[in-house]
C-alpha cells in the first residue's frame, strides 16, 4: 500500500490527521488493523413518520469555491472507501446517499449523489441547499 500526503500510515494503518474526530475511539479503532474498516457518517436525515430519508457525509473548510474545485480530486481520493461504505449502506436502506463539499461560511455547496456514477455535482447556494435538505 503506497503512502500519500493525505493519509499517513503507521504499520499500514491510516492515521488520524484532522484532529476533529473523537480521538480516543478513533485512535483505538485505527489500531485494530487495516482489515477492520469503519466509516463516520456525518448525518442520517430522518423525518417523523417517514424514517430515514438520506445519508449525508460532509466535508467543508474550503476557503472559497476555487479552493473547493481544486481540492475535489484529493478529497475524492482520500474518501474513496468512505463513499463506498456510504453508498453500500444507502442501497441496503433504500435511501439516497450524498457527499457534500462546501466552502467556509457555507455559501457554496457541491452535492454529489452517490447513486449517480457520473460524479457530476449539483452546485447550490445556502438557500438552495437548505431547500434541498428540507425536500428529502
Amino acid at each position: 500500500m503506497g503512502e500519500d500526503k493525505f493519509a499517513p500510515r503507521i504499520n499500514a494503518v491510516k492515521q488520524e490527521k484532522t484532529g476533529k474526530r473523537p480521538s480516543e475511539y478513533s485512535e483505538w479503532h485505527r489500531r485494530l488493523g487495516r482489515e477492520y474498516l469503519a466509516a463516520d457518517i456525518d448525518y442520517v436525515e430522518y423525518r417523523t413518520g417517514r424514517g430515514i430519508v438520506a445519508l449525508i457525509d460532509v466535508t467543508g473548510e474550503m476557503e472559497d469555491e476555487q479552493h473547493l474545485l481544486n481540492s475535489k480530486k484529493y478529497i475524492w481520493k482520500r474518501t474513496r472507501m468512505q463513499r463506498e461504505i456510504l453508498s453500500t449502506m444507502s442501497k441496503a436502506l433504500g435511501v439516497p446517499a450524498f457527499f457534500v463539499l462546501h466552502t467556509r461560511g457555507m455559501t457554496t455547496f457541491y452535492v454529489y449523489n452517490l447513486s449517480d456514477t457520473s460524479e457530476k455535482p449539483l452546485r447550490m447556494s445556502r438557500a438552495e441547499y437548505t431547500n434541498f435538505v428540507k425536500s428529502l
